[in-house]
């Protein structure tokens, strides 16, 4: 049986996956994080120092940093038809931080059977229903290919520095914390989902999904974590739902053993 393979190149923020069973020739990139640290002040990854290193078939290692602000690190863990970013951020910094986030890219514009610059096959939750995402409300600012939204149980985007200065944020909306594309052939689906997720984002013209990872308040010298999951599955949204829940029940990201 075909297994999936993460790849990444040691100096540079981006990696991809690929050989992925059900998605044949389909490679889906990845920048995680594309930015990191305090929800008021995150770094983008063009300031960040970082490293990859595999440790083997089925694991690698990230590490991130950005002098006298903040260090991170990745546990990469790879199983047989999801892929999990285990993610433990530290506040170098001489501030406190009141909220604190990375910005996971999953990136689906090099998957042929997943792509969906329309945005027709794109689903989340809202208020108990399954939804289309373009039946969700939209905000049209700078950029009017991406957009933000608040999640369920977390602060509104509004609230959030990072999310607001985008200003393509739906105001009253919000989701749960995760976000699926259904495959072209209505078998296969791609999904993102974050523990604890601190907001999700959606960009049309590179067909990419985000689930982002809170890491709580963090005082000086402090360390959060938080866990982001991509699942590449053959189920019904239904189906996939119930198994996820299931899952993510009993996973806390502090005492997470991939």
């Amino acid at each position: 049986m075909d297994k999936i393979k993460f790849y990444a190149e040691k100096d540079k923020m981006s990696a991809q996956i690929s050989n992925v069973p059900g998605f044949e020739g389909d490679v889906f990139g990845l920048n995680f994080p594309e930015s990191i640290g305090s929800s008021e002040t995150a770094r983008w990854f063009d300031t960040i120092k970082c490293s990859w290193k595999e440790i083997n078939d089925d694991s690698w290692e990230g590490r991130g940093w950005v002098d006298g602000e903040l260090s991170y690190t990745i546990d990469v863990s790879i199983h047989e038809d999801y892929v999990d970013f285990l993610i433990r951020l530290t506040n170098d910094s001489n501030k406190d931080w009141k909220e604190t986030m990375a910005f996971n890219c999953f990136n689906n514009g090099d998957a042929l059977t997943v792509r969906d610059h329309e945005c027709k096959r794109h689903w989340v939750r809202s208020e108990g229903e399954f939804k289309r995402l373009i039946e969700i409300p939209r905000k049209f600012g700078p950029r009017p290919a991406l957009q933000l939204y608040s999640v369920e149980g977390a602060p509104a985007g509004k609230d959030i520095p990072f999310v607001n200065a985008f200003r393509s944020t739906p105001e009253d909306v919000a989701i749960e914390g995760w976000m699926a594309i259904r495959a072209r052939d209505g078998k296969h689906m791609v999904a993102v989902v974050s523990k604890p997720a601190l907001f999700t984002f959606q960009n049309r013209e590179y067909s990419c999904i985000h689930s982002a990872p809170a890491f709580g308040a963090l005082k000086q010298g402090e360390s959060g974590a938080g866990l982001t999951r991509v699942y590449f599955v053959e189920a019904t949204l239904e189906d996939w739902y119930e198994r996820m829940v299931k899952e993510f029940e009993s996973i806390d990201p502090e005492n997470y053993i991939p």
